[in-house]
């Protein structure tokens, strides 16, 4: 089954969140790891892309460039 831009990016979110946790830190179910700019928060996102990436070829970052160019023209 294909999933949208949005459940991609919404489940490598949720790897990210559970990276973090895995560190000992926790952010709310809606905390977009994409969009933080702390320095631990944006590893662990880039992690969770680069895990997208290796176990299935999907391009986390061009589906969240999709959606936001969605969301945009809304």
């Amino acid at each position: 089954m294909l999933k949208s831009d949005a459940q991609l990016v919404a489940g490598c979110n949720e790897l990210a969140r559970m990276f973090y946790r895995s560190h000992g830190y926790d952010v709310g179910p809606e905390y977009k790891m994409y969009d933080a700019t702390h320095p631990q928060e944006r590893a662990m996102w880039n992690m969770a892309v680069m895990a997208y990436e290796h176990i299935d070829g999907t391009d986390i970052e061009e589906a969240l460039r999709n959606l936001e160019a969605e969301e945009d023209a809304q």
